[in-house]
Protein backbone atom coordinates (compact mmCIF):
# COMPACT_ATOMS: atom_id res chain seq x y z
CA UNK A 1 0.00 0.00 0.00
CA UNK A 2 1.58 3.16 -0.62
CA UNK A 3 2.70 5.50 1.99
CA UNK A 4 0.17 8.40 0.58
CA UNK A 5 -2.85 6.44 1.92
CA UNK A 6 -4.57 8.68 4.05
CA UNK A 7 -6.53 8.09 7.52
CA UNK A 8 -9.93 7.68 7.13
CA UNK A 9 -10.58 11.38 7.84
CA UNK A 10 -13.84 10.10 9.98
CA UNK A 11 -11.32 8.87 12.63
CA UNK A 12 -9.32 11.58 12.55
CA UNK A 13 -12.05 14.12 12.79
CA UNK A 14 -13.77 12.01 15.81
CA UNK A 15 -10.44 12.17 17.36
CA UNK A 16 -10.02 15.41 17.28
CA UNK A 17 -13.40 16.27 18.75
CA UNK A 18 -13.04 14.02 21.74
CA UNK A 19 -9.96 15.20 22.45
CA UNK A 20 -11.76 18.80 22.71
CA UNK A 21 -9.91 19.87 19.77
CA UNK A 22 -13.13 21.04 17.67
CA UNK A 23 -15.67 22.59 18.81
CA UNK A 24 -18.91 24.38 17.63
CA UNK A 25 -19.86 28.39 17.09
CA UNK A 26 -22.96 29.26 15.89
CA UNK A 27 -23.29 25.73 13.89
CA UNK A 28 -19.50 26.10 12.15
CA UNK A 29 -16.82 23.91 13.16
CA UNK A 30 -13.61 25.79 14.80
CA UNK A 31 -10.61 24.16 13.69
CA UNK A 32 -7.25 24.79 15.73
CA UNK A 33 -5.54 26.70 12.88
CA UNK A 34 -6.41 27.86 9.64
CA UNK A 35 -4.70 28.81 6.75
CA UNK A 36 -6.72 31.62 4.51
CA UNK A 37 -6.70 31.89 1.28
CA UNK A 38 -3.03 30.70 0.21
CA UNK A 39 -1.87 29.00 -3.14
CA UNK A 40 -2.26 25.42 -2.58
CA UNK A 41 0.68 23.40 -3.54
CA UNK A 42 -0.39 20.02 -2.94
CA UNK A 43 2.94 18.34 -3.53
CA UNK A 44 2.18 15.61 -6.06
CA UNK A 45 2.91 17.84 -9.30
CA UNK A 46 -0.87 18.59 -9.75
CA UNK A 47 -0.68 22.49 -10.75
CA UNK A 48 -2.02 24.93 -7.39
CA UNK A 49 -5.67 26.05 -6.54
CA UNK A 50 -5.82 28.59 -4.18
CA UNK A 51 -8.23 27.72 -0.74
CA UNK A 52 -7.75 27.60 2.84
CA UNK A 53 -6.18 24.84 4.60
CA UNK A 54 -7.14 23.94 8.18
CA UNK A 55 -5.91 21.77 10.75
CA UNK A 56 -6.89 20.00 14.30
CA UNK A 57 -4.07 18.76 16.64
CA UNK A 58 -1.54 17.58 14.46
CA UNK A 59 -3.20 16.80 11.23
CA UNK A 60 -4.34 18.59 7.98
CA UNK A 61 -8.41 18.13 8.39
CA UNK A 62 -9.59 19.92 5.49
CA UNK A 63 -8.07 21.50 2.00
CA UNK A 64 -8.83 23.34 -0.43
CA UNK A 65 -12.17 25.70 -1.35
CA UNK A 66 -13.95 28.28 2.07
CA UNK A 67 -13.29 26.44 5.34
CA UNK A 68 -14.67 27.41 8.55
CA UNK A 69 -12.76 29.18 11.30
CA UNK A 70 -10.19 28.59 13.18
CA UNK A 71 -9.08 29.58 17.04
CA UNK A 72 -6.05 31.14 15.14
CA UNK A 73 -6.37 32.34 10.89
CA UNK A 74 -3.25 32.71 9.07
CA UNK A 75 -3.57 35.09 6.11
CA UNK A 76 -1.80 33.79 3.08
CA UNK A 77 -2.47 35.84 0.67
CA UNK A 78 -0.05 35.98 -2.72
CA UNK A 79 2.04 33.14 -0.53
CA UNK A 80 2.52 29.65 -0.82
CA UNK A 81 1.14 27.05 0.92
CA UNK A 82 3.27 23.50 0.41
CA UNK A 83 4.00 20.52 2.62
CA UNK A 84 7.32 21.00 4.85
CA UNK A 85 10.68 20.34 2.90
CA UNK A 86 12.77 16.83 3.88
CA UNK A 87 16.25 16.89 3.97
CA UNK A 88 17.17 13.70 2.90
CA UNK A 89 20.97 13.95 3.96
CA UNK A 90 21.94 16.10 7.22
CA UNK A 91 23.91 14.82 10.04
CA UNK A 92 22.26 16.58 12.87
CA UNK A 93 22.98 12.99 14.64
CA UNK A 94 24.64 15.26 17.36
CA UNK A 95 23.51 18.96 17.23
CA UNK A 96 19.95 17.14 18.28
CA UNK A 97 21.34 17.02 21.67
CA UNK A 98 22.21 20.54 22.36
CA UNK A 99 19.64 22.70 19.65
CA UNK A 100 16.17 21.00 19.42
CA UNK A 101 15.25 23.87 16.92
CA UNK A 102 17.59 22.19 14.66
CA UNK A 103 19.25 26.10 13.33
CA UNK A 104 19.71 26.97 10.38
CA UNK A 105 17.53 23.98 8.90
CA UNK A 106 14.61 25.12 10.76
CA UNK A 107 14.32 28.58 8.53
CA UNK A 108 14.63 27.24 5.35
CA UNK A 109 11.47 25.75 5.27
CA UNK A 110 12.55 21.96 6.11
CA UNK A 111 9.86 19.68 8.38
CA UNK A 112 11.84 16.73 8.48
CA UNK A 113 15.41 15.88 8.23
CA UNK A 114 16.93 12.25 7.93
CA UNK A 115 19.87 12.04 9.74
CA UNK A 116 22.95 8.74 10.27
CA UNK A 117 23.78 9.42 6.80
CA UNK A 118 26.93 8.42 5.33
CA UNK A 119 27.53 5.33 8.29
CA UNK A 120 28.08 7.84 10.85
CA UNK A 121 25.20 7.94 13.82
CA UNK A 122 25.80 8.22 18.00
CA UNK A 123 24.21 4.78 18.39
CA UNK A 124 24.53 1.57 19.22
CA UNK A 125 27.43 3.35 21.02
CA UNK A 126 29.47 1.43 24.43
CA UNK A 127 30.53 3.98 26.72
CA UNK A 128 34.13 3.21 26.14
CA UNK A 129 33.84 4.27 22.52
CA UNK A 130 32.26 7.16 22.83
CA UNK A 131 35.37 9.40 22.54
CA UNK A 132 36.41 7.52 19.86
CA UNK A 133 33.28 8.30 17.92
CA UNK A 134 33.58 11.92 18.63
CA UNK A 135 37.28 12.46 16.85
CA UNK A 136 35.92 9.94 14.19
CA UNK A 137 33.10 13.15 13.98
CA UNK A 138 35.52 15.68 14.35
CA UNK A 139 37.60 14.58 11.51
CA UNK A 140 35.30 13.60 9.14
CA UNK A 141 32.44 16.23 9.61
CA UNK A 142 34.65 18.96 10.82
CA UNK A 143 32.12 18.83 13.96
CA UNK A 144 33.84 20.68 16.34
CA UNK A 145 35.46 18.07 19.41
CA UNK A 146 34.44 20.45 22.41
CA UNK A 147 30.95 21.39 21.39
CA UNK A 148 30.38 17.59 20.52
CA UNK A 149 32.01 16.76 24.44
CA UNK A 150 30.18 19.33 26.22
CA UNK A 151 26.96 19.17 24.13
CA UNK A 152 25.89 15.42 24.54
CA UNK A 153 24.35 14.06 27.24
CA UNK A 154 25.18 10.55 26.83
CA UNK A 155 21.85 8.89 28.13
CA UNK A 156 21.73 6.19 25.62
CA UNK A 157 23.87 2.86 24.24
CA UNK A 158 21.62 0.70 21.64
CA UNK A 159 19.72 2.29 18.51
CA UNK A 160 16.50 1.99 20.37
CA UNK A 161 17.12 4.22 23.08
CA UNK A 162 18.50 7.01 20.82
CA UNK A 163 15.21 7.31 19.29
CA UNK A 164 13.61 7.45 23.37
CA UNK A 165 16.40 10.30 24.30
CA UNK A 166 14.65 12.40 20.92
CA UNK A 167 11.04 11.48 22.00
CA UNK A 168 11.69 12.47 25.33
CA UNK A 169 12.53 16.03 24.35
CA UNK A 170 10.89 16.77 21.08
CA UNK A 171 12.83 18.96 18.60
CA UNK A 172 11.61 21.77 16.67
CA UNK A 173 11.24 19.36 13.74
CA UNK A 174 11.51 15.88 12.75
CA UNK A 175 13.67 13.21 12.69
CA UNK A 176 14.29 9.75 10.74
CA UNK A 177 17.13 8.09 11.26
CA UNK A 178 19.24 5.47 9.09
CA UNK A 179 21.19 2.95 10.89
CA UNK A 180 24.87 4.03 10.74
CA UNK A 181 27.04 0.92 9.76
CA UNK A 182 30.60 2.32 11.39
CA UNK A 183 28.51 2.55 14.13
CA UNK A 184 26.78 -0.75 14.17
CA UNK A 185 30.53 -1.57 12.93
CA UNK A 186 32.59 -0.54 15.93
CA UNK A 187 29.82 -1.25 18.35
CA UNK A 188 30.71 -4.99 17.39
CA UNK A 189 33.93 -4.93 16.81
CA UNK A 190 35.57 -2.30 19.09
CA UNK A 191 39.12 -1.15 17.71
CA UNK A 192 39.21 -4.01 15.06
CA UNK A 193 36.56 -2.14 13.17
CA UNK A 194 38.90 0.03 12.20
CA UNK A 195 41.54 -2.95 11.30
CA UNK A 196 40.27 -5.32 9.52
CA UNK A 197 37.31 -7.55 7.74
CA UNK A 198 34.87 -8.74 9.98
CA UNK A 199 34.07 -12.76 10.52
CA UNK A 200 31.36 -14.70 9.87
CA UNK A 201 30.44 -14.37 13.47
CA UNK A 202 30.53 -10.42 13.42
CA UNK A 203 28.77 -10.08 10.23
CA UNK A 204 25.98 -11.89 11.64
CA UNK A 205 26.06 -9.53 14.53
CA UNK A 206 26.05 -6.87 12.68
CA UNK A 207 22.93 -7.94 11.15
CA UNK A 208 21.50 -8.41 14.46
CA UNK A 209 22.26 -4.70 15.20
CA UNK A 210 20.69 -3.79 12.00
CA UNK A 211 17.64 -5.67 12.58
CA UNK A 212 17.07 -4.19 16.23
CA UNK A 213 17.37 -0.39 14.41
CA UNK A 214 15.10 -1.65 12.16
CA UNK A 215 12.46 -3.02 14.76
CA UNK A 216 13.04 0.76 16.14
CA UNK A 217 11.99 2.22 13.37
CA UNK A 218 15.13 3.21 11.54
CA UNK A 219 14.79 4.18 7.80
CA UNK A 220 17.10 2.12 6.45
CA UNK A 221 20.76 2.06 6.88
CA UNK A 222 24.17 3.86 5.23
CA UNK A 223 27.94 3.19 4.80
CA UNK A 224 30.58 4.88 3.63
CA UNK A 225 33.40 3.90 1.00
CA UNK A 226 34.99 7.00 0.44
CA UNK A 227 38.44 7.11 0.69
CA UNK A 228 38.61 10.61 2.28
CA UNK A 229 36.59 9.28 5.32
CA UNK A 230 39.43 9.11 8.16
CA UNK A 231 38.51 8.83 11.61
CA UNK A 232 40.37 10.95 14.61
CA UNK A 233 43.67 8.53 14.58
CA UNK A 234 44.49 8.49 11.25
CA UNK A 235 42.28 5.04 10.69
CA UNK A 236 40.13 4.42 8.10
CA UNK A 237 36.41 4.71 9.24
CA UNK A 238 35.10 1.39 10.06
CA UNK A 239 32.63 1.09 7.40
CA UNK A 240 35.92 0.71 4.72
CA UNK A 241 37.22 -1.89 6.05
CA UNK A 242 34.29 -4.13 5.25
CA UNK A 243 34.04 -6.11 2.37
CA UNK A 244 31.48 -5.38 0.04
CA UNK A 245 29.95 -9.12 1.00
CA UNK A 246 29.90 -7.73 4.21
CA UNK A 247 27.73 -4.78 2.69
CA UNK A 248 25.57 -6.72 0.84
CA UNK A 249 24.64 -8.95 3.40
CA UNK A 250 23.65 -6.06 5.97
CA UNK A 251 21.82 -4.45 3.20
CA UNK A 252 19.84 -7.77 3.12
CA UNK A 253 18.34 -6.99 6.07
CA UNK A 254 15.97 -4.47 4.67
CA UNK A 255 14.45 -6.69 2.58
CA UNK A 256 13.54 -8.73 5.66
CA UNK A 257 11.43 -6.00 6.60
CA UNK A 258 9.88 -5.35 3.16
CA UNK A 259 10.80 -1.25 3.39
CA UNK A 260 13.61 1.25 4.11
CA UNK A 261 16.73 3.34 2.12
CA UNK A 262 20.28 2.57 1.65
CA UNK A 263 22.59 5.27 1.28
CA UNK A 264 26.37 4.67 0.23
CA UNK A 265 29.57 6.91 -0.20
CA UNK A 266 30.85 5.09 -2.73
CA UNK A 267 34.33 4.04 -3.10
CA UNK A 268 36.85 6.36 -4.94
CA UNK A 269 33.39 8.32 -5.78
CA UNK A 270 33.12 7.25 -9.17
CA UNK A 271 31.91 3.06 -8.42
CA UNK A 272 28.25 2.55 -8.82
CA UNK A 273 28.69 -1.17 -9.14
CA UNK A 274 28.08 -1.86 -5.27
CA UNK A 275 24.69 0.10 -5.35
CA UNK A 276 23.56 -1.71 -8.38
CA UNK A 277 23.95 -4.64 -6.38
CA UNK A 278 22.42 -4.09 -3.20
CA UNK A 279 19.40 -2.65 -5.02
CA UNK A 280 19.21 -6.22 -7.16
CA UNK A 281 19.71 -7.79 -4.14
CA UNK A 282 17.29 -6.22 -2.29
CA UNK A 283 14.67 -4.59 -4.36
CA UNK A 284 15.37 -1.55 -1.88
CA UNK A 285 15.70 2.15 -3.24
CA UNK A 286 19.88 2.91 -3.09
CA UNK A 287 20.67 6.60 -3.21
CA UNK A 288 24.37 7.42 -3.86
CA UNK A 289 27.08 10.05 -3.25
CA UNK A 290 29.74 10.16 -6.09
CA UNK A 291 31.04 11.85 -9.21
CA UNK A 292 28.60 10.07 -12.01
CA UNK A 293 30.50 10.44 -15.47
CA UNK A 294 28.94 8.68 -18.49
CA UNK A 295 30.19 5.30 -17.87
CA UNK A 296 28.45 5.18 -14.51
CA UNK A 297 25.74 6.92 -15.70
CA UNK A 298 25.23 4.27 -18.43
CA UNK A 299 25.19 1.53 -15.39
CA UNK A 300 22.74 3.33 -13.39
CA UNK A 301 20.16 3.37 -16.87
CA UNK A 302 20.31 -0.15 -17.46
CA UNK A 303 19.26 -0.88 -13.70
CA UNK A 304 16.66 1.74 -14.01
CA UNK A 305 14.87 -0.34 -16.95
CA UNK A 306 15.09 -3.08 -14.82
CA UNK A 307 12.71 -1.62 -12.71
CA UNK A 308 16.00 -0.97 -10.16
CA UNK A 309 15.79 2.80 -8.02
CA UNK A 310 19.82 3.52 -7.53
CA UNK A 311 19.68 7.40 -7.40
CA UNK A 312 22.34 9.87 -7.18
CA UNK A 313 21.72 12.45 -5.20
CA UNK A 314 22.92 15.85 -6.51
CA UNK A 315 23.28 19.71 -5.19
CA UNK A 316 21.22 21.90 -6.78
CA UNK A 317 24.16 24.78 -4.87
CA UNK A 318 27.83 26.23 -6.39
CA UNK A 319 30.40 23.75 -4.60
CA UNK A 320 32.19 25.59 -2.44
CA UNK A 321 34.20 25.48 1.26
CA UNK A 322 35.42 27.45 3.79
CA UNK A 323 37.92 26.46 6.00
CA UNK A 324 40.98 27.77 8.25
CA UNK A 325 43.99 26.12 8.66
CA UNK A 326 43.64 25.66 12.15
CA UNK A 327 40.54 23.33 11.93
CA UNK A 328 39.60 20.24 9.59
CA UNK A 329 39.67 20.92 6.07
CA UNK A 330 39.46 19.45 2.69
CA UNK A 331 43.24 18.89 2.57
CA UNK A 332 42.71 16.09 4.78
CA UNK A 333 42.76 13.51 1.92
CA UNK A 334 46.46 14.42 1.14
CA UNK A 335 49.15 12.35 3.07
CA UNK A 336 51.38 15.55 4.19
CA UNK A 337 48.14 17.54 5.82
CA UNK A 338 48.04 14.31 8.63
CA UNK A 339 50.93 16.11 9.78
CA UNK A 340 49.01 19.05 11.19
CA UNK A 341 46.29 16.82 13.18
CA UNK A 342 48.30 15.90 15.68
CA UNK A 343 50.04 19.42 16.66
CA UNK A 344 48.09 22.45 18.09
CA UNK A 345 49.11 25.74 18.66
CA UNK A 346 52.72 26.86 18.33
CA UNK A 347 53.46 23.73 16.91
CA UNK A 348 51.31 23.76 14.64
CA UNK A 349 52.24 27.29 13.51
CA UNK A 350 55.62 25.74 13.53
CA UNK A 351 55.22 23.10 11.93
CA UNK A 352 53.31 25.18 8.60
CA UNK A 353 56.83 27.49 8.42
CA UNK A 354 58.47 24.10 7.94
CA UNK A 355 60.10 24.28 4.15
CA UNK A 356 60.14 20.63 4.42
CA UNK A 357 56.87 20.27 5.16
CA UNK A 358 55.77 22.62 2.21
CA UNK A 359 57.64 20.61 0.08
CA UNK A 360 55.80 18.08 1.39
CA UNK A 361 52.66 19.43 0.80
CA UNK A 362 53.65 20.92 -2.65
CA UNK A 363 54.26 17.45 -3.60
CA UNK A 364 50.49 16.30 -2.89
CA UNK A 365 49.58 19.17 -4.59
CA UNK A 366 50.93 19.36 -7.76
CA UNK A 367 53.16 15.63 -7.97
CA UNK A 368 51.41 12.29 -8.97
CA UNK A 369 49.98 11.47 -5.72
CA UNK A 370 47.43 8.69 -6.91
CA UNK A 371 44.33 8.97 -4.49
CA UNK A 372 41.42 11.32 -4.48
CA UNK A 373 42.38 14.90 -3.79
CA UNK A 374 39.88 17.90 -4.03
CA UNK A 375 42.75 20.73 -4.68
CA UNK A 376 44.93 20.48 -7.74
CA UNK A 377 46.74 23.71 -6.80
CA UNK A 378 44.43 26.51 -8.29
CA UNK A 379 45.32 29.19 -6.04
CA UNK A 380 43.16 31.57 -7.96
CA UNK A 381 39.86 29.58 -6.53
CA UNK A 382 41.39 30.39 -3.09
CA UNK A 383 39.97 33.49 -1.74
CA UNK A 384 40.37 35.56 1.67
CA UNK A 385 36.75 35.54 3.42
CA UNK A 386 38.09 37.25 6.66
CA UNK A 387 41.00 38.30 8.73
CA UNK A 388 41.44 39.59 12.00
CA UNK A 389 45.07 41.29 11.38
CA UNK A 390 43.91 44.68 10.30
CA UNK A 391 46.32 44.91 8.37
CA UNK A 392 45.42 41.87 6.42
CA UNK A 393 41.86 43.30 5.87
CA UNK A 394 42.54 44.49 2.57
CA UNK A 395 43.11 41.36 1.11
CA UNK A 396 39.64 40.40 2.22
CA UNK A 397 38.22 38.97 -1.48
CA UNK A 398 41.53 38.61 -3.18
CA UNK A 399 42.40 35.08 -4.28
CA UNK A 400 45.63 33.47 -3.38
CA UNK A 401 47.13 33.72 -6.84
CA UNK A 402 47.27 37.17 -6.84
CA UNK A 403 48.38 37.99 -3.97
CA UNK A 404 51.58 36.12 -4.78
CA UNK A 405 51.75 38.05 -7.71
CA UNK A 406 51.36 41.40 -6.07
CA UNK A 407 54.16 40.26 -3.51
CA UNK A 408 56.86 38.06 -6.39
CA UNK A 409 56.51 34.99 -4.25
CA UNK A 410 55.13 31.09 -5.05
CA UNK A 411 51.58 31.33 -4.49
CA UNK A 412 52.23 27.77 -1.84
CA UNK A 413 54.36 30.17 0.17
CA UNK A 414 51.91 32.81 0.59
CA UNK A 415 48.53 30.86 1.72
CA UNK A 416 50.65 29.27 4.72
CA UNK A 417 52.13 32.87 5.44
CA UNK A 418 49.59 35.15 5.36
CA UNK A 419 47.69 32.32 7.25
CA UNK A 420 50.45 32.82 9.71
CA UNK A 421 50.64 36.35 9.90
CA UNK A 422 46.69 36.24 11.35
CA UNK A 423 47.67 33.88 13.53
CA UNK A 424 45.84 31.28 11.77
CA UNK A 425 42.34 32.90 12.29
CA UNK A 426 42.30 34.11 8.61
CA UNK A 427 38.93 32.33 6.96
CA UNK A 428 39.37 31.11 2.98
CA UNK A 429 36.86 30.09 0.80
CA UNK A 430 37.55 27.75 -2.24
CA UNK A 431 35.12 27.46 -5.05
CA UNK A 432 35.15 23.61 -6.36
CA UNK A 433 32.67 24.50 -9.42
CA UNK A 434 29.86 26.97 -10.08
CA UNK A 435 26.04 25.38 -10.40
CA UNK A 436 25.82 26.63 -14.03
CA UNK A 437 25.84 22.96 -15.16
CA UNK A 438 23.82 21.14 -12.63
CA UNK A 439 20.03 21.86 -14.54
CA UNK A 440 20.14 18.66 -16.19
CA UNK A 441 20.70 16.99 -12.64
CA UNK A 442 17.82 19.05 -11.03
CA UNK A 443 15.12 17.99 -13.82
CA UNK A 444 15.97 14.74 -13.98
CA UNK A 445 13.67 12.52 -11.99
CA UNK A 446 16.17 9.59 -11.35
CA UNK A 447 18.34 12.09 -9.10
CA UNK A 448 17.26 13.09 -5.50
CA UNK A 449 18.46 16.99 -4.68
CA UNK A 450 19.51 16.99 -1.40
CA UNK A 451 23.33 17.13 -0.05
CA UNK A 452 22.72 19.36 2.82
CA UNK A 453 25.07 17.95 5.09
CA UNK A 454 23.40 20.11 7.74
CA UNK A 455 24.81 19.41 11.02
CA UNK A 456 28.41 18.99 9.46
CA UNK A 457 30.91 20.77 8.48
CA UNK A 458 30.36 23.83 10.26
CA UNK A 459 32.84 25.88 9.36
CA UNK A 460 33.63 24.57 5.71
CA UNK A 461 29.70 24.53 3.96
CA UNK A 462 26.31 25.92 4.11
CA UNK A 463 24.41 23.79 2.18
CA UNK A 464 21.82 23.73 4.14
CA UNK A 465 20.08 25.86 2.34
CA UNK A 466 19.42 24.39 -0.42
CA UNK A 467 15.77 24.66 -0.37
CA UNK A 468 15.44 28.28 -0.60
CA UNK A 469 18.50 28.54 -3.04
CA UNK A 470 16.31 25.68 -5.24
CA UNK A 471 13.56 28.02 -5.40
CA UNK A 472 15.04 31.08 -5.23
CA UNK A 473 17.85 30.77 -8.02
CA UNK A 474 16.87 27.85 -9.81
CA UNK A 475 13.18 28.22 -9.94
CA UNK A 476 12.20 31.64 -10.07
CA UNK A 477 15.37 33.43 -11.45
CA UNK A 478 16.09 30.59 -13.92
CA UNK A 479 12.72 29.13 -14.44
CA UNK A 480 14.06 25.81 -14.62
CA UNK A 481 10.63 24.21 -14.08
CA UNK A 482 7.02 25.04 -12.74
CA UNK A 483 7.00 25.87 -8.85
CA UNK A 484 4.94 22.48 -8.55
CA UNK A 485 6.85 20.66 -9.66
CA UNK A 486 9.99 22.43 -8.01
CA UNK A 487 7.69 21.21 -4.40
CA UNK A 488 7.23 18.12 -4.98
CA UNK A 489 10.92 17.56 -5.31
CA UNK A 490 11.33 18.88 -2.36
CA UNK A 491 8.39 16.65 -0.32
CA UNK A 492 6.86 14.12 -1.33
CA UNK A 493 9.69 12.78 -3.68
CA UNK A 494 12.18 12.03 -0.57
CA UNK A 495 8.74 11.28 1.48
CA UNK A 496 8.33 8.35 -0.68
CA UNK A 497 11.99 7.37 -1.63
CA UNK A 498 12.81 6.63 2.29
CA UNK A 499 9.03 5.66 2.97
CA UNK A 500 8.11 8.52 5.56
CA UNK A 501 4.59 7.69 5.87
CA UNK A 502 1.83 10.80 5.69
CA UNK A 503 3.77 13.23 5.30
CA UNK A 504 4.94 15.13 1.82
CA UNK A 505 2.22 15.62 0.82
CA UNK A 506 -0.95 18.08 1.73
CA UNK A 507 -3.79 15.46 2.41
CA UNK A 508 -6.89 15.48 4.99
CA UNK A 509 -5.91 13.23 7.18
CA UNK A 510 -1.84 13.62 6.53
CA UNK A 511 0.21 15.30 9.39
CA UNK A 512 0.56 19.30 9.17
CA UNK A 513 3.54 19.68 8.25
CA UNK A 514 3.32 23.15 5.76
CA UNK A 515 5.64 25.82 4.92
CA UNK A 516 4.44 28.79 3.48
CA UNK A 517 6.58 30.95 1.31
CA UNK A 518 6.26 34.13 -1.18
CA UNK A 519 7.37 32.88 -4.29
CA UNK A 520 8.55 36.82 -5.38
CA UNK A 521 10.79 36.79 -2.35
CA UNK A 522 12.21 33.63 -1.22
CA UNK A 523 15.99 33.56 -1.41
CA UNK A 524 18.66 32.21 0.81
CA UNK A 525 20.46 34.78 2.56
CA UNK A 526 24.31 35.43 2.93
CA UNK A 527 26.21 32.82 4.96
CA UNK A 528 27.58 34.23 8.66
CA UNK A 529 29.80 33.34 11.17
CA UNK A 530 28.54 32.85 14.53
CA UNK A 531 29.91 31.46 17.95
CA UNK A 532 27.09 29.49 19.26
CA UNK A 533 28.39 26.01 19.19
CA UNK A 534 28.79 24.91 23.37
CA UNK A 535 31.95 26.24 24.07
CA UNK A 536 31.37 29.15 22.07
CA UNK A 537 33.06 27.16 18.89
CA UNK A 538 32.18 29.02 15.43
CA UNK A 539 29.82 27.26 12.60
CA UNK A 540 27.93 29.19 9.18
CA UNK A 541 24.93 30.10 9.48
CA UNK A 542 22.25 31.02 6.57
CA UNK A 543 18.91 32.55 6.89
CA UNK A 544 16.53 32.83 4.55
CA UNK A 545 14.05 35.12 3.18
CA UNK A 546 10.25 34.88 2.04
CA UNK A 547 9.86 31.83 4.49
CA UNK A 548 6.60 33.42 6.29
CA UNK A 549 5.76 30.45 8.49
CA UNK A 550 6.88 27.06 9.30
CA UNK A 551 4.30 24.43 10.77
CA UNK A 552 5.37 21.19 11.94
CA UNK A 553 2.66 19.06 12.97
CA UNK A 554 0.26 21.34 13.78
CA UNK A 555 2.40 23.59 15.78
CA UNK A 556 3.90 26.74 14.10
CA UNK A 557 7.56 26.07 15.04
CA UNK A 558 9.07 29.59 12.60
CA UNK A 559 7.01 32.90 12.21
CA UNK A 560 8.37 35.69 10.31
CA UNK A 561 11.62 34.53 9.89
CA UNK A 562 11.91 33.77 14.07
CA UNK A 563 11.48 30.85 16.04
CA UNK A 564 8.24 30.72 18.39
CA UNK A 565 9.58 28.01 20.52
CA UNK A 566 7.14 25.66 19.88
CA UNK A 567 8.41 21.79 19.29
CA UNK A 568 6.45 19.56 17.64
CA UNK A 569 8.46 17.33 15.75
CA UNK A 570 8.76 13.69 15.77
CA UNK A 571 10.83 10.72 15.70
CA UNK A 572 9.84 9.41 12.04
CA UNK A 573 9.60 5.34 12.29
CA UNK A 574 9.38 3.70 9.49
CA UNK A 575 6.63 1.25 9.15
Amino acid sequence: MSIFSARRFDIVALEAFCQGQLGEQEGLMVHDLVIRGGTLYDGTGKPPETGDLAIDGECITQLGGRVDGGQREIDADGLAVAPGFIDPHTHYDAQVCWDPDLTPSCWQGITSVVMGNCGFALAPCRPDDRDRLMRMLTRVESMSLEALRLGVDWTWETFPEYLEMLEASPPSLNVGLLAGHSAIRSFVMGEAATEREATREEVEAMRSQLREAMQAGALGFSTSMAPTHVGGDGKPVPSRLASDAEVLELSEVLSEYGRGAFGIVTRDLVDVDVPIAVAKRTGRPVTLLGMIGEKEQAKLDRATAEGFRVLPQTTCRPSSMEFRLDEMSFFDQMPSWQETTRVKGESLCSLLRDPAFRDRFRQDVEGDFQGFRLFRGDWDGVSILNAEEPGLRKQIGSNVAAIASARGQDPLDVFFDVALEDDLHMQFGYRLAGDESRGPSLLDENQLIGLSDAGAHLTLLADHAYTTYFLGRWVRERNLMPLEHAVRKLTSVPAEFFGIPERGVLRPGFYADVVLFDPERVIDQESKLINDLPGGGPRLVTRADGIEAVIVNGGVAVEGGELTGERRGQVIRGA
